[in-house]
């Protein structure tokens, strides 16, 4: 994205002049979840949060339901919208899976639950409004909502210097019951009754407005000094159960004879799933009990369906009894599903460096044995593809007469002369007996 410069009371004069000189473009900051798409060669690629993010795959799909709308809608664009898009572009969504995607609660879901930031083209992320607003009319769905274009007056101008240089118990003074929000839209869009997503109401927990000035690289947040931010008060026992999880199955997994596990799969995040999926079930069946009775408390944003296993994509009917029987084994099932596709950078929670180093080495065992058994798959149907059919020797075109009669089979007729004992033996060149070939039909 551009750079984004911090306007403070401290801030640069000769900042505050290009935008107080200039036209400016406000838009209000949404938090929803941030994806990035592009269409080529007729298939959807969806980056979580970054354009340099791995794409979503499988995997990331089956450990929740979160993305489940936008692979759903943007996959069954009509033909002729996805002949429109460029296969170089990318598409910066915000997403929101349900009205509280991040740390801001809503009044309503923007259309078709996507928001449209910016496009990304030629290595860099364009912005202009009308370009903007003309896709996202293509995508059918929201963009970017504007508070304010064109050259602030004299009366907001001195408006937000005031801001700037007000303290935030000030502010809560000034503010009174309404909020930031409130504040800016009446100052730069009096007749607007309420902000993106509200309604008739004003948004009281945004965090930011953004500033840009037409052709300038940088972009400018305005900072709400009163927005909270969700915080998890259990976050730290949140990683350590997380952690503590990780490491039990891990120490499970180093006495299992994988020789033993049977998987299957097309791809490698089908293999992978199903492998996982088959180890959960021998650990579940060991250890149920003990971690039905160990006493932790599953996360509260748990029990949001956005969350929960995506179970149309575990194949396995053991996995999934296990998952329906309790909610404390469809999260321990997440944490692991989760955990074993990718290394890990860093310790975490209870985690040592020699935790770390274990986990690797099993990552790469178990990346080494999906290997092992997509190249047998591919070998066996490699041969079976190579393998004679026989039936393309069987379209035999036979010689006709003028009456339209096939001429007689020599051998046929030859056959007939024979003997009509159906156990006669043929004696071989070696002097083995074997059935005739044709009493076996």
């Amino acid at each position: 994205m551009s750079k984004l410069v911090r306007l403070t009371n401290l801030t640069d004069q000769s900042i505050l002049s290009d935008i107080f000189e200039n036209e400016i473009i406000v838009f209000e900051d949404v938090q929803g979840s941030k994806i990035f798409v592009n269409w080529s060669d007729d298939k959807i690629s969806i980056r979580p949060k970054s354009i340099s993010a791995d794409p979503i795959n499988i995997i990331d799909l089956a450990i929740q339901n979160y993305y489940n709308y936008a692979i759903s809608y943007l996959s069954s664009l009509d033909e002729r919208v996805k002949n429109l898009l460029s296969k170089s572009w990318w598409f910066c969504f915000e997403y929101f899976p349900d009205n509280q995607p991040a740390n801001i609660e809503y009044n309503r879901i923007p259309k078709n639950h996507l928001v449209l930031s910016s496009i990304f083209k030629g290595n860099k992320y364009v912005c202009e409004v009308e370009e903007v607003e003309e896709y996202a009319r293509l995508f059918d769905c929201d963009p970017l909502p504007v508070v304010f274009k064109g050259r602030l007056n004299e009366k907001s101008i001195e408006a937000i210097k005031y801001f700037l240089n007000t303290s935030q118990s000030d502010l809560e003074y000034v503010f009174g019951e309404e909020s930031f929000l409130f504040f800016f839209y009446k100052l730069l869009n009096p007749q607007t009754q309420g902000s993106f997503l509200m309604g008739e109401d004003f948004q009281k927990n945004v965090e930011k407005l953004i500033i840009r000035i037409q052709d300038r690289e940088a972009s400018f947040e305005l900072l709400n000094p009163l927005y909270k931010k969700i915080s998890d008060s259990n976050s730290t026992e949140f990683v350590e159960v997380y952690s503590l999880i990780i490491v039990n199955f891990l120490n499970f997994a180093q006495s299992v004879n994988f020789g033993d596990v049977k998987i299957k799969g097309n791809n490698r995040e089908e293999v992978y799933i199903y492998l996982i999926s088959k180890l959960f079930n021998i650990y579940i069946s060991q250890v149920k009990d003990d971690l039905l009775n160990f006493n932790f408390i599953v996360p509260q944003f748990f029990d949001k369906d956005k969350f929960r296993i995506n179970k149309e994509l575990i194949t396995n009917k053991l996995t999934k009894t296990y998952l329906d029987e309790n909610k404390k084994l469809e999260y321990i099932y997440k944490i692991i599903l989760g955990s074993f596709s990718r290394k890990k950078k860093k310790p975490i929670g209870l985690f040592t460096e020699n935790t770390l180093v274990i986990f690797n080495s099993f990552v790469d065992y178990i990346n080494k044995s999906i290997n092992t058994f997509l190249n047998k798959k591919n070998e066996i149907e490699l041969g079976r593809s190579q393998l004679l059919d026989f039936s393309d020797f069987f379209d035999i075109k036979y010689d006709k007469d003028a009456g339209d009669q096939v001429y007689p089979d020599v051998y046929t007729e030859l056959d007939k002369s024979r003997s009509n004992d159906k156990t006669k033996k043929d004696i071989s060149k070696k002097g083995e007996i074997t059935e005739d070939p044709k009493l076996k039909s």
